[in-house]
């Protein structure tokens, strides 16, 4: 098994995903500007003073099923059943896991680097300002997105084990 197989298929469907995360995200942007008002940081939301609204709730309810159920996981599939041809025969569990995992990890990495730290804090749109918050320092808060990011890493590892986990399963019955 070439490791840089696994690596580029991790990488270039990472890149894949991450465009469609962002089409996700803009497209629930337009329909609610609130619909991540949870992942703000703490004195934008206290500023904003309002809940997630009914609309921002059901946005984040549709970004989540549509980006999760039909974007990342059926990438991922395609980029296992990709790599297994490219490897021309079963994967196994560690090579599927590392596939995964560098798929979610890139994804993560596009997340905090491209949209959370030089669209959010350095461009910060209109579309993801929130109302009444305009112009706060906290938008430019490069920490708080790393902090946040680093809570969300252990997924990387679980994606991974998951994945790995269920390809062995798969293939060991077929």
């Amino acid at each position: 098994m070439q490791w840089s197989s696994i690596a580029g298929h991790g990488v270039l469907y990472g890149l894949a995903v991450s465009v469609l995360f962002t089409v996700a995200l803009l497209a629930g942007f337009l329909a609610s500007r609130d619909f991540l008002v949870d992942a703000y940081p703490p004195a934008i939301r206290e500023r904003y003073a309002k809940p997630k609204s009914a609309r921002g709730r059901r946005v984040a309810l549709c970004f989540g099923l549509i980006f999760w159920g039909a974007c990342f996981l059926p990438l991922l599939i395609v980029a296992l059943l990709d790599l297994r041809a490219t490897t021309g025969g079963d994967l196994g569990f560690l090579p599927a896991a590392a596939c995964a995992a560098i798929v979610f990890a890139t994804m993560s990495a596009y997340d905090l680097v491209v949209i959370d730290w030089l669209v959010f804090a350095g461009l910060r749109p209109r579309l993801m300002t929130l109302p009444g918050t305009e112009g706060m320092k906290e938008y430019r808060d490069l920490r708080f997105h790393l902090v946040q990011g680093l809570k969300g890493s252990p997924l990387v590892l679980a994606v991974g084990l998951v994945t790995g986990g269920a390809v062995a399963a798969v293939e060991a019955l077929t």
